[in-house]
């Protein structure tokens, strides 16, 4: 039986962070890596690092603040451009840098979206941002910016927000508004995001908005950590609560149509997830309380793993600390990224090659 090994990104003292579940980890053309360094995993200091895929030529590029779930979420936005996020004066920020003139192109204060789509970025502001950006941004809502220009392109107002969830007979919060993981689809035709309901305490509710018409879509209590499957559909993970605790051994993967329609399994267990860019093969962490967060890699439609990477269970850097491992495939497949907690004080970067 051939033993599964693990490569780390980065061998050191510090510990060493990937972003986000779906992430683009690699530039587009396969050549760079963006990772997250950090000498303290009780401290916000943290360093952004690049480095070839062949993990040579490791360059810091600089220092942000922020903790750990998610780190500062540093992608790929195109083959010279990375993106993080920060707090900037105790405020949320992102950047857009140049790491081949090794400058800042864009600096916005707002809360980042997920990933770029062809060179569209999405970004939501609150009443914390305003007056700090451009003439561009006037008011909270969610905006698009143009990695490639800097235009950026006001989409939806904060009423507009609010009335997906009103129209649908769900009561809103103070912080409905306050939307996550923004994120286009692969098309840039539409745009979905995690909102808060008060009838929804559990999950959240999962609204999209398709651009050009501006036709909505809800999922009230939807299923977690999603990512575009295509154009049309979604994959998350279905999590279902008993005795008000999310149970992990009911949990799934499967694709979803934008109003909530289950349409096929993909996976089993998992968490944070993602999936092949040919939708082959689904990655899943079994990130609950109480469980070592194994990875595990599915054939599409089977809820048996192919592969179990198998990690130490470490709860207290998993969930005092927020180190998740959120899986995330390369852009060509043959490479699975994720964070691996070593110690309850360090946690590394890692990949397998498939």
């Amino acid at each position: 039986m051939n033993t599964l090994k693990i490569n780390k990104i980065e061998n050191g003292g510090f510990s060493t962070l990937i972003g986000m579940n779906g992430g683009n980890i690699e530039s587009p053309d396969g050549k760079l890596l963006v990772y997250a360094k950090k000498k303290d995993l009780s401290a916000a200091e943290t360093e952004i690092w690049i480095c070839s895929r062949d993990l040579s030529a490791h360059r810091f590029i600089c220092a942000v603040s922020c903790m750990n779930h998610n780190g500062p979420s540093a992608s790929f936005v195109d083959n010279s451009t990375i993106v993080f996020r920060d707090m900037t004066d105790g405020i949320a920020s992102f950047t857009l840098y140049d790491v081949e003139k090794n400058m800042v192109k864009y600096r916005i204060y707002g809360k980042m979206g997920h990933r770029a789509e062809k060179n569209l970025f999405p970004f939501s502001v609150r009443e914390d941002h305003l007056g700090k950006n451009s003439i561009a941004v006037k008011k909270c809502g969610i905006y698009i910016l143009n990695t490639s220009t800097g235009e950026i392109r006001f989409l939806l107002s904060d009423d507009e927000i609010n009335e997906i969830a009103l129209s649908r007979g769900l009561r809103i919060k103070p912080n409905t508004c306050d939307v996550s993981h923004l994120q286009l689809s692969p098309d840039t035709t539409s745009v979905m995001m995690r909102m808060g309901v008060e009838d929804c305490p559990i999950f959240g509710a999962l609204a999209c908005v398709d651009i050009a018409s501006k036709a909505t879509h809800l999922i009230p209590d939807k299923p977690v950590h999603q990512l575009w499957y295509d154009n049309d559909t979604y994959m998350a993970t279905r999590q279902f609560a008993a005795e008000g605790r999310i149970d992990m051994s009911t949990s799934y993967i499967a694709r979803f149509s934008k109003d909530g329609e289950e349409i096929e399994t993909l996976g089993g267990i998992g968490n944070h997830i993602d999936g092949s860019p040919d939708r082959t093969m689904f990655a899943g962490d079994r990130c609950y309380p109480g469980y070592s967060p194994d990875i595990y890699v599915y054939e599409k439609g089977s809820k048996k793993p192919m592969i179990t990477i198998c990690m130490q269970d470490l709860q207290d850097v998993i969930w005092k600390k927020q180190v998740h491992p959120n899986p995330s495939f390369s852009g060509d497949g043959k490479r699975l990224y994720f964070n691996m907690p070593v110690s309850n004080d360090k946690t590394e970067a890692s990949f397998i090659e498939l």
